[in-house]
């Protein structure tokens, strides 16, 4: 595949598919029960228009930006994001060291197949760990002690993770873990070659950063670990304010959808807000990301960091989520796509388009750095822009 002819993320997308297994792509591209939030991530944007101005001076367009002691050569990090060992092997691997090289950095998942060591060595230290309340509390805490010996200066939170979701194309395919496919993906699984012999030569399927014994744990294993410790709806604000206070760096909430959970957030010792709805994965009804993100920001009021992913595919996406109150995006999806299509080379291409046309939009915006950037870029926004400054 020559990447160097992926001009969009949609493109790289249908690389992608191409690549994976039937089974594999559903699982990537799939949301909960109806995919209603699935769709309005994406709509959301699509609804949203920019207000061309002309005649500035953009000899120097600077995407930079500086947040929570990270600089950025672009402000777009990357979601976490569970078993990218099914989209390849080299997985959370490659994505880490392609946002490295990008100037960006990747949250990684405790839901991984990846060790949270291994992942920190690829990023060379810019990584940021997501952190799960476990149902056996030993868990989380070996986790954070992990983190914390590595270096990782921010964690993030899973806030919306206390109930299991519905995922209807995933429950067609069998994907289980061991997978119990119908015969028409055994065949499908056949016609993929490539695929097949990455799975069978590469990373074994495993939850990276946990052990049975002291060994990694076995794909039979899986499922029957999550149900031991997946799921905990015991947990509350509480344990996020026991986390503060045996955390000494930066601590994020993901899966804030409201005004009122930000200001508890802020309360219990955030220092900042993942606006997420779990890329529509998780619960459905819901309304877009970016459609909150304002009043959430709003509440905010730069106490603290608002980062927002879901349904970003352009950088003129980055433009409008940073105009609408976000200090950082993120994304998941864009950068598997990237990964499945062309290992660490298409991350490194995903990253490179969305800078490309993420230059382009401030251009025609009138913007020159990303401080310019707010609700007056935006038609129907407001005039002066009034944002408060990025919280660093």
């Amino acid at each position: 595949m020559n990447l160097d002819k992926m001009m969009s993320v949609e493109q790289m997308q249908r690389g992608a598919v191409r690549r994976l297994p039937k089974m594999v792509s559903d699982f990537l591209d799939g949301g909960a029960l109806d995919e209603t939030t699935l769709r309005r991530n994406r709509e959301a944007y699509e609804a949203v228009s920019l207000r061309q101005r002309v005649l500035v001076n953009l000899e120097r367009i600077d995407p930079m930006t500086t947040v929570l002691g990270h600089g950025y050569d672009v402000p777009m990090i990357v979601s976490p994001m569970g078993l990218l060992t099914v989209c390849h092997p080299d997985a959370d691997v490659a994505i880490a060291a392609a946002a490295r090289a990008a100037g960006s950095l990747m949250v990684h998942s405790p839901w991984s197949g990846v060790s949270i060591e291994e992942t920190f060595e690829a990023a060379g230290g810019r990584m940021w760990e997501q952190i799960a309340f476990w149902r056996q509390p030993g868990e989380t805490d070996q986790h954070l002690s992990r983190a914390r010996n590595l270096g990782v200066d921010t964690i993030v939170v899973a806030g919306d993770v206390a109930v299991s979701s519905k995922r209807e194309r995933d429950l067609r395919h069998g994907t289980s873990m061991p997978p119990k496919p119908p015969v028409r993906d055994v065949l499908d699984v056949a016609l993929h070659p490539r695929w097949v012999t990455r799975w069978l030569t590469g990373r074994k399927m495993t939850w990276g950063t946990y052990a049975i014994s002291g060994r990694p744990i076995k794909m039979s294993e899986m499922e029957r670990w999550m149900e031991s410790n997946g799921g905990n709806t015991r947990a509350t604000w509480d344990d996020v304010a026991e986390l503060r206070r045996r955390w000494d760096g930066r601590l994020l909430v993901k899966g804030i959808m409201t005004p009122e959970d930000a200001e508890l957030a802020l309360h219990h010792g955030a220092d900042g807000v993942f606006v997420s709805n779990h890329g529509g994965r998780q619960f459905d009804g819901q309304p877009g990301t970016l459609d909150v993100l304002p009043a959430i920001a709003e509440a905010v009021n730069g106490r603290g960091a608002v980062i927002v992913d879901g349904g970003v595919r352009r950088g003129s996406d980055i433009v409008t989520a940073i105009a609408a109150g976000a200090d950082l995006v993120a994304g998941g999806r864009p950068f598997a796509y990237g990964l499945a299509a062309g290992g660490r080379a298409g991350v490194e291409r995903v990253f490179e388009i969305l800078l490309d046309e993420l230059r382009t939009a401030m251009g025609s915006v009138g913007s020159t750095q990303i401080s310019d950037l707010g609700a007056h870029v935006m038609n129907g926004g407001s005039h002066p822009p009034g944002r408060p400054a990025v919280h660093q």
